[in-house]
């Protein structure tokens, strides 16, 4: 039988080399998915427009800010929205045009139409779901719409614009993106912040230890409508990084522009926008 301090060496000795096993596994599975990282690496570029309006507008051109880059090869300002491959819900496409128009040698999109009425819907009450019910037991709800706020439809609908933009050829500079990726153009930095506190600053929210800059972008409008009307307008733009290594990470870079607008419009109204760099893993 051997001594007590013989088994106490080998268990040590089994026990450094199970360990050092284990490392070198790690190690192993690591460099696997570092290796396989670019088969399971994506850049997203996502693009949102929502707008509404309290009541009609008559006569009207809108003509909203794109995410655009300068393309050095065409000497040429160029927006990365398709609208072939944007979807839009709550348009009414038959009435209303929208297309990208060059303004000063930067795109813009233009939306124009005789007439862009409202749309307005009822308050769909959420339906409790009990012990053993199903959802799809509960009745479906009852959609109302109208061109006009009431008491029955007081809820109004966007209209919405989206692409999203899987197939980026590069990996986006979500550090540094001013002159190097696509921003809401022409724009004007009005001011940097870094390492923020967090909180609302005037209608954007800053999470804590964010940063990035403030800036001013031109909306060119003109419309008739009542004093007392309100265009909404909303829009946003994100690039993305994102991997997988033992499980999904990214980082990302993303810009949002919102104004509400009073009355008619007739002219070019600077917004203030903010941009937001950095965010996520590195």
């Amino acid at each position: 039988m051997g001594s007590l301090p013989n088994i106490a060496t080998k268990i040590a000795l089994a026990l450094v080399i199970l360990v050092a096993a284990l490392v070198v596994s790690f190690v192993l599975v690591l460099g696997y998915f570092s290796l396989t990282a670019p088969e399971t690496s994506q850049a997203v570029y996502d693009y949102d427009l929502e707008l509404s309006t309290t009541g009609p507008l008559e006569n009207a051109t809108l003509l909203i800010p794109l995410p655009s880059y300068y393309n050095a090869t065409t000497g040429e300002n160029t927006t990365v929205v398709n609208l072939s491959r944007t979807s839009f819900e709550n348009f009414d496409t038959e009435k209303i045009s929208v297309e990208i128009e060059e303004v000063n040698g930067v795109p813009m999109l233009n939306i124009s139409a005789d007439r862009i009425t409202p749309l307005y819907t009822n308050r769909i009450e959420p339906i409790p779901i009990m012990p053993g019910e199903n959802e799809s037991d509960l009745p479906q709800p009852t959609h109302i719409y109208a061109d006009h706020y009431s008491e029955e439809t007081p809820v109004p609908v966007e209209m919405e614009l989206h692409m999203l933009d899987t197939a980026v050829d590069h990996e986006i500079d979500t550090r540094t993106p001013l002159g190097h990726e696509p921003l809401f153009m022409p724009y004007q930095i009005t001011e940097n912040f870094s390492r923020a506190e967090g909180g609302m600053d005037d209608d954007y929210y800053l999470s804590e230890g964010s940063s990035g800059c403030f800036v001013e972008v031109p909306f060119i409008l003109t419309y008739e409508a009542d004093d007392e009307n309100v265009l909404s307008i909303s829009t946003e733009f994100q690039g993305t990084n994102q991997w997988w290594v033992l499980g999904w990470q990214s980082n990302s870079y993303w810009q949002r522009i919102r104004h509400e607008f009073q009355g008619a419009c007739n002219g070019t109204y600077p917004v203030r926008g903010v941009l937001i760099t950095g965010e996520g893993v590195y």
